[in-house]
């Protein structure tokens, strides 16, 4: 366990964060209201029995997006970013693991969802999904394709996609376990996330793509982001649409 404060961690590497920042693009031009509410999305379906190898082959970046539907984003969800095993603590109540590993199997990254195509009873607007329950917090409502467009360097990515997904930075759930140094490793917990999403939207044949050009402090107003928080790393996502450029 570090000696100094979470806090004296937390504000050092915010400080490198910030130094890192672009401070470009245009400016949360079109603010979303707050909004309240929880979409429970129902259990995650099994995942289709593919090779593990097939899938890897058949990974890509795409950047044509179709329709996505509810139950698909929610198997998504579920398998990519939800709750794994159960572990017994040393010192305390067992513990349930992500899916996607993180160093010291902490919670550090929150993942945030803009919705920028009405899916079933899923509304147009930003959310914070809850692994342990399997549901979405809605956070904001608006016109989220302008709202999002404006954060991105490609806007493109806003007016194709279904949805976004935006993970974020827990330095409050890192920090006090770890020096500032775990910042780093913070940017591979979020990589590993991204393959998850990789992998499981190619098993579920739907399209997706990591995103990093992005204005980090209007990405951040747009899904409410704490201060002790950072965006990491997005994927933008949607069904499979027409053939266009992948890599």
């Amino acid at each position: 366990m570090p000696k100094d404060s979470p806090h004296a961690r937390i504000r050092r590497a915010l400080t490198v964060h910030r130094l890192l920042v672009d401070p470009g693009g245009f400016g949360a031009r079109t603010p979303l209201a707050a909004a309240h509410g929880t979409v429970a999305l129902g259990a995650p379906a099994s995942l289709p029995s593919v090779a593990l190898g097939e899938v890897l082959g058949e990974r890509r970046s795409r950047y044509r997006f179709g329709p996505l539907d509810r139950d698909r984003l929610s198997t998504l969800l579920g398998w990519a970013l939800g709750p794994g095993r159960t572990t017994a603590a040393p010192n305390g109540p067992p513990r349930t693991l992500r899916l996607n590993p993180s160093a010291g199997g902490l919670d550090s990254l929150d993942v945030h969802l803009v919705v920028l195509r009405r899916i079933g009873d899923i509304a147009v607007g930003t959310y914070v999904f809850e692994p342990s329950a399997h549901v979405l917090h809605r956070t904001g409502t608006g016109p989220c394709v302008e709202a999002l467009g404006s954060c991105l360097v490609q806007p493109q990515f806003a007016a194709r996609a279904s949805v976004f997904v935006v993970l974020a930075g827990r330095l409050d759930k890192t920090l006090v376990k770890y020096t500032e140094r775990h910042y780093r490793t913070l940017h591979v917990d979020a990589g590993i996330a991204a393959q998850n999403l990789y992998l499981v939207s190619t098993a579920l044949e739907l399209a997706g793509c990591a995103v990093s050009g992005f204005y980090d402090d209007h990405i951040a107003n747009l899904v409410g982001l704490p201060d002790d928080s950072v965006p990491l790393l997005a994927f933008a996502l949607g069904g499979r649409g027409e053939v266009g450029e992948q890599r």
